[in-house]
């Protein structure tokens, strides 16, 4: 009987162990979601699901339902923040700091988003207090792909950034989200940042990439007609 029982124990933990392993690496926004709202639910803090996520502007008013964020690269967890802080009501900078011992400089370096006068901080905001981004990189080697410009909901409001959609052959479940890519065309490069997952993008052959429209221009000045185009690309 206790060895049965010890067994049960053993499994379940082995089971809680291989989930947390496979955290989700992604969030798609909900309707009403707001920044903070999102930190709290996922525990990421400002700077990182900024960071992750360049298409967010400074006051978070862009947030697109059905939009999927970056919650992490390369498989690291809470976005390399070895200490996190969330936001209560009658926060300050000042009684932050006080609360937990990090310096005023500490705390904007790690946490950019946060204005000079420190007048924009949320209720629910988590901000990051120790540590920096992390993960791996992962291989690297040219593979060619059709690279393509579409009006996927990751190109709403965002056409003049550098972002990329994978595949669903190349999007590893999130794991490189927040990672750049190096796309090379006719002699020009340029550098992208994966920020969506582009699942017509298989109809398109293997390693294809759907380019937001500011990405596609500068590899190619007459996409617009060619509609499609080859490319080598590669995990910078």
């Amino acid at each position: 009987m206790f060895s049965k029982a010890l067994s049960a124990v053993l499994i379940t933990a082995l089971a809680v162990s291989a989930a947390a392993s496979h955290a989700p690496q992604t969030y798609t926004v909900v309707s009403g979601d707001t920044c903070s709202a999102i930190e709290a639910k996922t525990g990421v803090s400002d700077s990182q699901l900024h960071a992750l996520n360049p298409s967010i502007n400074s006051g978070c008013t862009n947030l697109g339902i059905g939009q999927v964020l970056c919650l992490s690269s390369s498989g690291s967890s809470g976005g390399g923040c070895t200490s996190t802080y969330t936001v209560v009501s009658g926060d300050t900078c000042a009684t932050i700091e006080a609360k937990t011992g990090v310096s005023d400089s500490q705390l904007h370096a790690a946490n950019p988003s946060i204005n000079s006068s420190c007048t924009n901080l949320q209720i629910g905001q988590v901000l990051c207090l120790t540590g920096g981004s992390g993960g791996s990189t992962p291989p690297s080697g040219g593979v060619s792909g059709i690279g393509k410009f579409s009006t996927l909901p990751m190109q709403s409001e965002r056409n003049s950034d550098f972002i990329v959609a994978l595949g669903t052959d190349t999007w590893d479940g999130g794991a490189h989200c927040g990672q750049t890519i190096d796309v090379q065309y006719q002699g020009t490069s340029i550098q992208v940042t994966v920020q969506d997952l582009c699942e017509g993008c298989a109809a398109w052959g293997a390693n294809g990439l759907d380019l937001s429209q500011g990405a596609m221009a500068a590899l190619d000045s007459n996409y617009v007609n060619d509609g499609v185009i080859s490319v080598v690309w590669s995990f910078a």
